[in-house]
């Protein structure tokens, strides 16, 4: 009736869906068969009997129609609630108190908003009376630790000499392609510490904290300064003590002033946090560092640097804001994601502006760097997303959600090789550390696969056939083992050249990861002459980066221990290798000496072959073959093929029909509107 079209019942043959042409009758069961999957996928039960239809049917029926309409939009009207907004208050130029939409405090503030407006509304003018007085956002400073402390603290300074030397060394090789702290505002934050004579309190353990942790992670890269022999005297282990020395009593120094850090909570709060999460990150990058970073973006949030900011504050603050708020977000969620920890906040919740490329008219060769390695980081959730949607999906959604995946990753490489980064010549480590964070996207979307792309096809599909789950594993594990061996090359490049820095967490994690990856390859085939070569290469770097720290070290012998049971496994192949050579001699000696003894037997003598070289083409066909068995890297005698139970890969073929796919889903559905950029 809904058409104005009058139903007629007509009997149904037995043989009607005979009587129809054959694609229409293809595509008439192909319609059932996909109405009923959509239908077990939006329903509770799977059975679809007929009385499970009936109530689906029943209730469409009694969902609004088009007549209410205008009631519908009344009432969607109603359940809005754009009257609750966030609040960013500024208490002082680097404090500011942030509250939610939902929170007591906004909701206070609206109780009291109205109940002003409704009693100016009954008072006259004249007859109001003075309101009570409010007092303002109360915050804990009364505990605060006493100057007497603070002073304690700046009678382990180091001389003013070595504070500037160890600034410029942070300056030069720590800060790379993230921001922390501006090397003014450091240097004339050091004058106010030798020079002013001022007394400083509680107020200042910020500020200190944060100068205090910038002095110890340049403690950390001193091994870069200096000429070959000063060099050679640092990595030692007297000169390497004592700056590791130098360092840890700095950083003591900074942590003691963590309890007024948190009570100032101020954006140098921030700043302290980060610095403390930067000296931390390649000693303990999953723990200490991953707890310092949490306690930023806590400070952070507190002050509403996550959010848009409209307010009073100069465009100065805002910027230092923005920035900050930016590497707090991208360390904290890279390390997350890297050390398998939960993320502390959802890109939902984050709508802050990011920092402007230009300054001053002009473009900034370090801000533009640095909002490269925010969108890379971004991708890299991307990515950690679609991999947890995978492995959490039920068995007949796997496919759908493969093929997201291949989406991302497709518009990933898009994305980068579009991208237009500059390359400084007097920073190609910042260059460097771009590529590096590339390459370790694409090593962490293809590693999970490594192991899975020795098993064998699902049953029915071809090796050979375009776009298989088969395939397209294989093309994830090559651009992991790519980008392990581009990894090793900027290594190297930089070793090479301004040098690699052992207290880089970006270059450690990198060679780390990579040098992982090689030696994974490793055992799933036996390896080619240019993935060992890479491998040396790749050893030779963390061995030479394990001197760093106790953490580095202890990563570097699990590595140094696989790499030898590899070398024992190989060591091992090549002897039954040499071992079957000698025995098949052995046994073509015998076979000659036994059939010598029919040499004088005329009717046991067979007529030679003609000379036609038949025998050559046979032999060189058969070379032929081998060479392409070991171009693909399959030995037509290697049985481990063979092994595991067909679809064992996750991603099995009788289920990729039933996939209801996503693959037009767009990216804000998925992932969120912020979690990309184009």
């Amino acid at each position: 009736m809904r058409y104005k079209r009058e139903c007629v019942a007509v009997p149904c043959a037995d043989n009607a869906e005979g009587d129809l042409p054959g694609d229409e009758r293809v595509h008439s069961a192909e319609r059932i068969r996909n109405l009923e999957f959509i239908a077990r996928h939006y329903s509770d039960d799977d059975s679809l009997s007929d009385e499970t239809l009936r109530r689906i049917v029943l209730s469409l029926k009694n969902e609004p129609n088009g007549a209410d309409a205008p009631q519908r939009l009344q009432d969607e009207e109603e359940l809005t609630l754009d009257q609750e907004r966030f609040t960013v208050k500024a208490l002082s130029h680097s404090v500011a108190h942030y509250s939610g939409e939902l929170s007591h405090w906004n909701f206070s503030e609206r109780v009291r908003a109205q109940a002003n407006k409704r009693l100016s509304n009954v008072t006259p003018v004249g007859n109001q009376q003075q309101s009570n007085t409010v007092l303002e956002y109360w915050r804990v400073n009364h505990l605060k630790s006493r100057s007497t402390a603070i002073k304690q603290l700046m009678a382990g300074l180091p001389p003013k000499p070595v504070a500037l030397y160890l600034v410029k060394v942070y300056f030069q090789h720590a800060q790379i392609n993230t921001f922390f702290v501006e090397e003014a505002w450091v240097l004339a934050k050091l004058d106010v510490m030798y020079g002013s004579g001022e007394a400083l309190c509680g107020d200042d353990a910020a500020w200190l904290c944060t100068i205090l942790g910038v002095l110890a992670v340049g403690t950390e890269f001193v091994h870069m300064e200096g000429n070959s022999e000063q060099t050679i005297a640092m990595g030692d282990s007297n000169g390497s003590s004592a700056a590791v020395a130098a360092g840890v009593s700095l950083y003591k120094s900074a942590a003691e002033l963590v309890p007024d850090v948190i009570t100032i909570a101020s954006v140098e709060s921030v700043q302290a946090f980060l610095s403390l999460a930067h000296y931390a990150l390649p000693l303990d990058a999953h723990g200490l560092a991953y707890t310092y970073l949490g306690l930023a973006l806590k400070m952070a949030v507190q002050n509403g640097m996550h959010r848009k900011y409209i307010g009073n504050l100069g465009p100065e603050m805002v910027d230092l804001r923005n920035r900050l708020w930016w590497t707090a977000y991208r360390l904290e969620k890279r390390v997350s994601i890297l050390h398998g920890r939960p993320a502390s906040i959802s890109s939902s919740e984050i709508d802050a502006e990011y920092p402007s490329d230009v300054i001053l008219g002009t473009i900034n060769t370090s801000r533009v760097l640095e909002n490269a390695m925010t969108k890379i980081t971004d991708w890299l959730g991307d990515i950690a997303v679609i991999i947890h949607m995978l492995r959490r999906s039920p068995r007949h959604l796997r496919r759908a959600y493969f093929e997201r995946m291949m989406q991302v990753r497709h518009r990933y490489v898009q994305w980068w090789q579009n991208a237009n980064f500059p390359a400084p010549a007097s920073s190609p480590r910042a260059i460097a550390h771009i590529h590096m964070s590339h390459h370790l996207n694409l090593i962490f979307l293809g590693r999970p696969f490594i192991f899975h792309s020795q098993r064998p096809n699902p049953p029915g599909e071809s090796i050979d056939s375009a776009g298989s789950p088969h395939d397209q594993i294989a093309k994830l594990v090559h651009d992991a083992v790519d980008s392990a061996e581009q990894i090793v090359n900027i290594a190297s490049g930089l070793r090479a050249g301004v040098g690699l820095a052992r207290s880089s967490y970006m270059e450690f994690s990198s060679c780390r990861a990579a040098v992982l990856v090689l030696l994974a390859q490793c055992l799933n085939e036996q390896s080619s002459k240019e993935l060992r070569v890479k491998l040396a290469d790749g050893m030779r770097l963390i061995k030479h980066m394990a001197p760093a720290n106790e953490s580095t070290a202890s990563e570097a012998s699990l590595i140094i221990a696989v790499e030898a049971a590899i070398r024992q496994l190989d060591s091992r192949r090549e002897a039954r290798t040499s071992d079957e050579i000698p025995r098949s001699q052995d046994n073509f000696s015998s076979f000659m000496e036994w059939a010598t003894g029919f040499q004088n037997d005329d009717s046991s003598r067979i007529p030679a072959l003609p000379a036609d070289n038949g025998s050559s083409k046979t032999s060189t066909r058969t070379c032929e073959i081998q060479e392409t068995f070991a171009e693909v890297g399959w030995s037509p005698l290697d049985l481990s093929i063979l092994e595991g139970e067909p679809g064992s890969a996750g991603f099995d073929s009788y289920h990729f029909e039933d996939a209801f796919s996503i693959a037009h889903t767009g990216e804000g559905e998925l992932f969120g509107e912020s979690s990309a950029w184009q």
